[in-house]
């Protein structure tokens, strides 16, 4: 039985939980990052997501689309302060 939708705001909320928790925390949630910027006193912590690509058309031509998502973490101190993301596959139930 499905009890909820995969959806972008439901993705948007389940970062927000990670805000607050340690680097630690959200490495042991996450995995190791795709990549690490350090800027300042910030670092970003980014995780990318390849999913493919969809493709759709008929006869006279097809689109392709890639599948991604890109979710970046910002820490400072040690503890998120920030969750952000972009693509077309950011969703969670």
């Amino acid at each position: 039985m499905l009890v909820g939708c995969s959806t972008v705001a439901n993705y948007q909320a389940n970062l927000q939980t990670w805000v607050g928790q340690s680097e630690q925390a959200l490495e042991a949630g996450w995995g190791i990052p795709s990549s690490i910027v350090i800027s300042g006193p910030t670092r970003y912590l980014t995780y990318a997501r390849n999913d493919g690509t969809y493709v759709q058309g008929g006869y006279w031509g097809r689109t392709v689309t890639p599948l991604y998502c890109s979710t970046i973490f910002s820490i400072q101190n040690n503890v998120v302060i920030q969750a952000q993301f972009q693509g077309n596959e950011c969703t969670s139930y």
